[in-house]
């Protein structure tokens, strides 16, 4: 249930101007308002609270009468705690410490978020990262209530309300298991894979853009396996269940099974994934969240030569 109040923090300033002047056509002065409206506020304060706040002498100005002051401590203590409020706010945009949540693409995650954390930890040793990991929408969906600040995405899609600064990139390749018949070319055409059975990663948006890729290319894919994990993707590649389509690229080819994949450059014209650092449009970006950017610009710099 929404708590209302019967006052405003527009009646307790005029009325703190007044406590403090004791004087209303001073009071409105220093307010620069009309006269009449110091008086209207006045009186409906008085009239909220049930209680007379000033005695009005036409001689000598406002008198505070026992309420008033009461009020007045009250109310110095009020704008205290709410001025304490918005310099802690302020601050917490311009200082790289606290807290800051992000959502990051689950299949991205484990190339990015450990250097990322590490390096932040280096840096700001007062900021602390959580981390939500998840699929493209529930990473944006996320953001829009409010959970997290920022998410580390790919441009799968275009969202409204979100600004996204494109801040890597990552090329597809096929994976082949190391007894495929193709296993000790460096390129291949996807055209020569039209038979071969496809183990897709099964995650929204993600799904689409590898099978929208593949029939591009003239290919009706022969999915045989789905997964929503990355390195059961892998693995199930490795044991020679087919083949699959993926952005990251591990510095390692062996899987959880011990068997090993072979990467292949697409030799055809295909759609590039971008890395994207996502903000609510509407939002100025922290300086938590310009500090997690400029590192993950950093990291995806120094991995560009090595992918390329």
């Amino acid at each position: 249930m929404v708590q209302r109040f019967a006052i405003t923090l527009t009646q307790l300033s005029y009325f703190a101007e007044c406590a403090k002047t004791l004087n209303m056509t001073e009071a409105s002065q220093e307010l620069h308002i009309a006269q009449s409206a110091v008086s209207t506020a006045i009186n409906q304060l008085e009239k909220a609270l049930g209680a007379p706040l000033f005695v009005r002498q036409h001689s000598k100005g406002l008198v505070l009468t026992s309420a008033g002051e009461s009020l007045l401590h009250e109310t110095r203590e009020i704008f205290g705690r709410i001025t304490d409020a918005v310099d802690s706010i302020q601050a917490g945009q311009r200082e790289v410490r606290g807290t800051i949540v992000i959502a990051c693409f689950q299949t991205i995650a484990p190339f990015l978020l450990p250097q990322l954390l590490q390096r932040l930890g280096e840096r700001h040793p007062d900021l602390t990262v959580e981390v939500v990991e998840g699929d493209h929408e529930e990473s944006i969906d996320a953001l829009r209530s409010g959970r997290v600040e920022l998410a580390l995405n790919y441009d799968l899609t275009e969202s409204d309300g979100i600004r996204a600064e494109i801040v890597g990139e990552a090329r597809p390749h096929v994976i082949v298991g190391t007894d495929h018949r193709l296993a000790r070319r460096k390129k291949v055409s996807l055209s020569e894979l039209a038979e071969d059975d496809f183990v897709v990663l099964d995650l929204p948006d993600s799904r689409e853009y590898f099978l929208n890729m593949l029939r591009l290319a003239g290919i009706t894919p022969h999915v045989r396996y789905r997964s929503s994990s990355y390195e059961t993707v892998r693995s199930m590649v490795a044991m020679g269940l087919g083949f699959s389509i993926l952005n990251q690229r591990p510095r390692i080819r062996q899987t959880y099974t011990g068997e090993r994949t072979t990467i292949l450059e697409i030799s055809d014209p295909v759609p590039t994934l971008h890395v994207a650092v996502s903000t609510l449009a509407r939002s100025g970006q922290t300086a938590k969240a310009a500090a997690v950017a400029d590192v993950v610009r950093e990291i995806l710099a120094e991995v560009a030569p090595e992918s390329g």
